[in-house]
């Protein structure tokens, strides 16, 4: 992957101070420290080449190779780093200090190595074929917008476009936030209350979710079900959405059930990123 960017000197100094505006490239090689132990150096470039990673309670080590192509020495101010899966998949990201790297003189190579926090680490299991990129990705506005991650390949066309329009319409997002909003719900004839949410991640990692505790409201606030649900399969990647269908088993029978409006909620005491329209 290669990030073009202005060049940027000061005056006319012989060394270069290096940040996100600065021309840099990266490559993924399947080679460890040992053997990549002369990388090549591409004149105009500074590229970064990984080397290899590893797990460490919790936390992951990433080693790679950082060339600098220009005649003059280069240092970072600061170091954002992402860590990615052949599929593009962000596995860690985290920032460093610009000591991290230190300087690189021109014409030459330096051999890194970065300890990611266990916060910033996204996979338990880290594949052989990754890359590290310098994270220049831009940063997001104020209003995040949300698209869905995958839609049910046997929906038509006119569905997908109610789908579509149902996500535009929803409440914007803070950053940070991931909410489950109500879609549609029905009762069946067994008397199960079917609940479709579209579930919205506005972070910049992906969110598995685990368990979820959950409790159903109709239209006069009453409450028609509750229940926890293993949903251990759903993965929501970043900026992304899903479509999901809960089955409230017991449903509250003793009540006139109003279902022309609903709502949903998460019985949890602390929920400081979950937030629900």
């Amino acid at each position: 992957m290669i990030l073009n960017f202005p060049k940027v000197f000061k005056g006319k100094e012989s060394d270069s101070e290096f940040s996100e505006q600065d021309i840099l490239e990266s490559n993924s090689l399947e080679q460890n420290s040992e053997e990549l132990s002369d990388p090549s150096v591409t004149e105009g470039r500074v590229t970064i080449d990984f080397t290899s990673a590893s797990s460490t309670g919790g936390e992951l080590l990433v080693g790679f190779f950082v060339t600098n192509g220009y005649s003059q020495k280069v240092k970072f101010k600061n170091v954002p780093l992402v860590l990615l899966d052949s599929d593009k998949r962000i596995l860690a990201q985290q920032s460093f200090s610009g000591e991290t790297i230190g300087e690189v003189l021109g014409g030459s190579a330096k051999a890194c190595v970065v300890r990611f926090q266990s916060g910033n680490v996204y996979t338990k299991d880290i594949p052989a074929d990754c890359q590290v990129c310098f994270d220049v990705r831009p940063k997001r506005s104020k209003s995040i917008k949300i698209q869905y991650q995958a839609l049910p390949e046997s929906i038509s066309v006119g569905q997908k476009q109610e789908l579509e329009q149902a996500l535009a319409k929803l409440p914007p997002m803070k950053p940070g936030e991931v909410n489950l909003s109500p879609l549609c719900a029905k009762i069946t004839t067994q008397n199960d209350l079917l609940a479709t949410v579209i579930i919205r991640n506005a972070t910049a990692k992906p969110i598995e979710l685990k368990q979820v505790p959950l409790v159903i409201f109709d239209a006069h606030q009453e409450e028609l079900a509750r229940g926890l649900f293993d949903v251990k399969n759903i993965t929501i990647e970043p900026y992304k959405a899903i479509l999901w269908t809960f089955n409230f088993e017991n449903v509250i029978k003793d009540q006139d059930i109003d279902l022309s409006s609903w709502h949903i909620d998460v019985l949890q005491k602390d929920k400081p990123k979950l937030v629900i329209h």
